[in-house]
Formats: structure tokens, sequence, C-alpha cells
């Protein structure tokens, strides 16, 4: 880590294999054209090459998800820049830069294209989720840092203090998605959560390895460009998890089953149902 001004650079990428000077925290202030902004986070384009995402809720892990997925596979991602951090009020603001992709998220263009088109999309996106799931795996469940897996289930609950490390086993992963589960409901579900320490060590068990995930599969993480690649962006929850996870995740995020596109997840990704029910019911459970 070296110190530059007020800030820290973490990374920055050597190649220099960029258009322009690369930006840094200060030239967001006053110049900035927001894309997205969420609590804790916001996304805004610099120089029109680059965009910087930047906040007290993004963490350097996310770029440096990019990175291991652009270095071991042809996954399309946003190529990272940079990664800047500083302290502010006893918090660290994280800043990633990135290059600007350019068109729109499959979210937005999903009305417009026809079966074929919708088709050929969940083919190629298959091919990069069978990228992610050949990667060697490290031995435990959790993120690429050794730390626990990325998830709001292990980060925005009661228990998520609890969880400090990585999972050496899918029994180990069970057992504290059930104690989180009940930290969260308290004594109102302590008879599910007792009915799920008896079935989830059967229901949830793959008995296969860790696979990488990027646990966010939804279509406005998508970016269709404009030659028709498919770009997959925010891989803040990326981790290695049962080979169920990512299909899990993308079925509790379908949001309100209202179009067709459960279908075509199906294309792009291999499915688990009853795993997939098993976690959403308690998801729902725990945040409804």
């Amino acid at each position: 880590m070296t110190q530059s001004a007020s800030y820290d650079v973490l990374f920055v990428d050597q190649s220099q294999d960029y258009p322009n000077p690369l930006p840094t925290p200060e030239d967001i202030d006053g110049s900035e054209a927001l894309l997205h902004q969420s609590t804790g986070s916001r996304l805004v384009r610099v120089q029109q090459s680059f965009v910087i995402k930047f906040g007290i809720h993004v963490h350097p892990i996310e770029a440096y998800n990019m990175l291991y997925v652009a270095k071991t596979t042809t996954v399309a991602v946003p190529k990272v820049y940079a990664i800047y951090q500083r302290q502010e009020e006893q918090s660290n603001f994280t800043y990633i830069v990135m290059q600007y992709v350019p068109g729109t998220t499959l979210l937005n263009l999903w009305g417009s294209l026809d079966q074929a088109q919708k088709t050929a999309i969940a083919r190629t996106l298959r091919t990069y989720f069978n990228q992610l799931r050949q990667l060697q795996h490290q031995g435990y469940f959790g993120n690429i840092d050794g730390g626990p897996p990325l998830d709001d289930m292990f980060s925005a609950t009661q228990g998520a203090h609890e969880v400090k490390t990585s999972f050496a086993t899918e029994d180990g992963l069970i057992d504290c998605i059930i104690r989180i589960y009940f930290l969260e409901t308290g004594e109102r579900m302590a008879n599910k959560t007792r009915y799920y320490r008896h079935v989830l060590p059967t229901v949830l068990r793959s008995n296969k390895f860790p696979v990488f995930t990027h646990n966010d599969f939804q279509r406005k993480n998508i970016i269709i460009q404009p030659n028709g690649t498919p770009v997959i962006i925010d891989w803040e929850f990326a981790s290695w998890y049962p080979t169920y996870w990512e299909y899990s995740t993308a079925t509790f995020c379908n949001g309100g089953w209202n179009d067709d596109w459960h279908e075509y997840v199906r294309i792009a990704l291999d499915e688990y149902p009853n795993q997939s029910l098993w976690l959403s019911s308690m998801k729902t459970e725990m945040w409804s």
C-alpha cells in the first residue's frame, strides 16, 4: 500500500493501458455524472472513459474479485484500473476506478428482445458461468481472501458479527445459516429453527467442492454492449459457495416473476430447485 495525498493506493494497473490519466478521488468533486446511487455507494462517470464506484459500503474485495475473474477466465467484466481508500469519520471510504462499459442493462433491454436474442444471451452467459465453476477452489466456503462468504445473510443480519472467517466444510456453512436464522427471527420462529436443524443438513447438502459464484445474478447486473457482448458487473458478493448457491440467489432475486426471465436463467445456470426453495423460504421468513 502506498500513500498518495489524502488517500491510500491499494492497487493501480501497471500496464498503463488506459486512454487518459487515471482519475483520483479529487477528480470526482465537481465533475461527476451520476450513473447510480444506493445507500453508502455511488457510481459516477469521469472523463468519459472511466467510472468510479465509491462509498462507505464499497469494499476493495469487489475490485479484487473482478481482477481475479479477468486474470483466470475470459468472462467479460469491467477492467479495474485502480483502488483507492481513505478514512472518513473513522470509516474506510473506498474508490474503485473502472472502465466505462457502454451499453444497456439486460433489465432495460429485456422487453425489446425476441426469443432468439434472449436465448443467445443466455447461452453466452452459460459459457461465463461454466468458466467460473471450473476455477480451482481453495478448499473452503468463503470469499477469495479466506474470510466469510459475501452475502447479506452473513453481513446484514443479527448474527453477522459472529461470522469472522470462511467455512472449512459444507456442514459448517449450513450450521451457520441455521444459527443466523435463529438470531434474526428469535422466539417467534423457534419451532421452525428446530425443524431446519433437522432437515437442512440433508436438503442443502451438495456433497461437492466449493465453486466460484457471482452471487447476484440479475438482469440489472448484466450490460449488453452495442456489439451484443454481455458484461457482468457488481461483483461485491462473489465468493466460493456450494454448487446450488448461484441458482438459489438468482431465483430469490427474481422479484415478482412477472415475465419469462426464469426460463432463460435455467439456460444460463444449472437448476437446483430444491435447495432454492428452502433458502428462499428462510430469507423470506427472516426479512419479510
